[in-house]
């Protein structure tokens, strides 16, 4: 018995041996990879991936080189919205990297307040549209001024008061649909500050916005009083869908729907007459409503609504709601 076990010792302790040496292998294997298997980039950014573990030359490869690019180094460089896999070959075997990319965005930072404010940028395809002065690569000209605001503002959303800073708009732009806009100002300095358009400014050049006395203050002493400014339309930030108010006094012979929180200019608003099968536009106010004279009928509606680059939104089964609630629709207008 005691030399049968000790022949069964040594077959054990030379298992061990060589397990440990399997194991040391396996190991030595498992060490060869790519220093990340998923990263995240913005439109122009770069990212280097690296093979750890082994010394032996990668070749790099993406599955969407429209998407994300790979050098022969492993330096892959964010270049459309999507997602991509880069991959190492190395002898054999493929190491592999998920790369997801996301759009470009702005940020806008004032000097005086150090606050920063995120705005996602336009599409190319908006960005290419023309919609002539108002063409979203247009930068307009005018002077900026400030004013305490005593009364209800000219667009009825002074709710959105709470979360941006607004402004009032000269009465021309304002008028060619500008009201609800979101616009980035630049002042001499190059400060620059996001304002909604909530009101109207009568008396006001072609070009000129009166900032609420809190927006002016963030970029400009208020004894300044006015200064030159240059402005664009920029994408309102927002992940939420358009929505639709109704005035309290809305019937289906008479009705007024006002349409918020798109991310451009509102264009037009129609909707759908069943009984003439097609489409009929509303006529807009300066208050930023859309008026059916006579009425759209009993509902629930559909509505098409048009914003100044060509986006298309059609909302179905939108019933009058006369509790001044906003009715939400089923999306925004892509950036």
């Amino acid at each position: 018995m005691k030399k049968r076990t000790g022949v069964f010792s040594i077959f054990m302790i030379l298992a061990l041996v060589l397990g440990i040496l399997g194991n040391g292998s396996q190991v030595q294997a498992a060490k060869v990879r790519l220093n990340m298997t998923k990263k995240t980039l913005t439109v122009g950014k770069t990212v280097t991936l690296k093979v750890k573990g082994t010394k032996k030359k990668a070749k790099w490869s993406s599955s969407n080189k429209k998407v994300a690019s790979v050098s022969s180094k492993g330096k892959v460089k964010a270049k459309k919205a999507g997602k991509a896999t880069v991959t190492a070959k190395v002898g054999k075997k493929k190491y592999k990297c998920k790369i997801t990319v996301k759009k470009k965005t702005t940020t806008t930072k004032n000097k005086t307040t150090e606050q920063t404010e995120q705005t996602t940028a336009p599409s190319e395809a908006t960005t290419k549209y023309n919609a002539g002065e108002y063409s979203i690569s247009k930068v307009h000209k005018g002077e900026g001024t400030y004013y305490d605001r005593t009364s209800a503002g000219a667009a009825n959303l002074d709710d959105y008061e709470a979360s941006y800073y607004t402004a009032a708009m000269n009465n021309e732009d304002y008028m060619n649909g500008l009201a609800g806009a979101f616009v980035e100002i630049t002042d001499k300095d190059g400060d620059k500050i996001n304002v909604l358009i909530t009101d109207r400014l009568p008396e006001g050049a072609k070009g000129d916005i009166d900032l609420s006395r809190k927006a002016f203050a963030k970029i400009e002493p208020l004894v300044t009083g006015r200064m030159n400014i240059t402005w664009k339309i920029i994408p309102f930030p927002t992940s939420e869908p358009i929505s639709y108010v109704f005035k309290p006094t809305s019937t289906q012979w008479w009705a007024e729907v006002q349409v918020r929180n798109g991310r451009y200019p509102i264009k037009k608003l129609e909707y759908y007459d069943k009984a003439a099968k097609k489409y009929v536009e509303l006529e807009r106010q300066e208050y930023n409503y859309f008026t059916a004279s006579s009425g759209m009928g009993a509902g629930p509606y559909t509505f098409r609504v048009t914003d100044f680059y060509g986006h298309v939104l059609t909302d179905t089964n939108i019933s009058i709601n006369t509790t001044s609630t906003p009715v939400k629709g089923k999306a925004n207008f892509p950036y």
